[in-house]
């Protein structure tokens, strides 16, 4: 009788398939613990995302009671002090950022400190461009077409554009024809470009303005609406740190500048707000940005004018 030896290749190829049948477990293996990592950390997002949503709306409804129970100042709310809720005795108008706890932190910015959109002093927006290095040609062309997208009509202004000139340049939308619903509208103008939009976002609001408060409003409003230099702007600065500005005649010894008309809240805020409260460090987690009208009325104890959640 014979015996056949098996030969050193069929060894090899069975070899060759345990490798690689473990080579496979492996690869599922370290691939199903990838997934399981993945799902936790998604879990764990959530978890943080939901906790940051809930302690923003409870920041909200707590300042929002903070702030309907205080009294306007010219500059700052001054707040009730209630038991368990946060120490805070003022909190600026000016959108300085004001710790509520020790990662939520909340902004109010009275609307006479900055240049609406709703309520449009063309002058002054226009010199806020220019602070911001756009030419008086752009600048021209920006503001007509401006108030081409906002009024009724298809009348194109000198510098502006209408319907016509958004098809010549291959773009899928016109003018509005209406006021603006939301602050990055303006991107879809005519001369606006995102990276000026960027620069110019901080001190725009959609709220109205019922005035202008020169004690809560940044360095590039007051050098836009009051038409001022820079050396005027420190003199007027350094006087805002000893006191709020409340007459005309106090701001015209320092500027060489008026500001009231027939009609309108001059040196004090408009009861418009735009509040916005962050939660997290070093970077936010969660963002609410709201604008408020603090002013109670027979139906209800304030209006919120629009909600934006990030």
């Amino acid at each position: 009788m014979k015996y056949i030896r098996m030969s050193t290749p069929n060894r090899g190829s069975a070899t060759f398939l345990m490798v690689l049948l473990v080579m496979v477990i492996l690869t599922v293996s370290i691939g199903f613990n990838w997934l399981v990592k993945e799902y936790i950390k998604t879990a764990m997002a959530f978890e943080d995302k939901a906790t940051a949503m809930l302690k923003a709306r409870s920041a909200y409804d707590t300042l929002l009671y903070l702030m309907l129970n205080g009294n306007f100042g010219a500059r700052e709310l001054l707040l009730p002090q209630v038991e368990g809720l946060p120490t805070l005795t003022t909190i600026p108008l000016n959108g300085t950022e004001v710790h509520l706890s020790d990662d939520i932190t909340v902004e109010v910015q009275d609307s006479n400190g900055m240049l609406s959109l709703t309520t449009i002093n063309t002058l002054a927006l226009g010199r806020l461009l220019t602070y911001f290095g756009v030419d008086q040609k752009e600048v021209d062309i920006f503001i007509d077409s401006l108030l081409d997208w906002i009024d009724p009509d298809d009348l194109t202004r000198i510098n502006g554009a209408e319907k016509d000139w958004y098809s010549s340049q291959g773009l899928k939308y016109a003018p509005r024809n209406y006021p603006l619903q939301y602050k990055e509208e303006i991107k879809l103008i005519r001369g606006m470009k995102p990276e000026l939009y960027e620069k110019i976002e901080p001190y725009l609001t959609l709220l109205p303005q019922t005035g202008f408060n020169p004690n809560t409003a940044k360095d590039p409003v007051l050098i836009a609406y009051l038409d001022i230099d820079n050396d005027t702007l420190n003199v007027l600065k350094e006087y805002l740190q000893t006191k709020p500005i409340s007459s005309d005649a106090e701001l015209y010894s320092l500027t060489g500048r008026k500001i009231v008309r027939d009609e309108g809240v001059y040196f004090f805020p408009s009861r418009y707000v735009e509040l916005k409260i962050k939660v997290g460090k070093p970077k936010p987690f969660y963002t609410i940005k709201a604008g408020l009208y603090l002013q109670e009325n027979l139906n209800t104890p304030y209006t919120t004018l629009y909600w934006k959640e990030e």
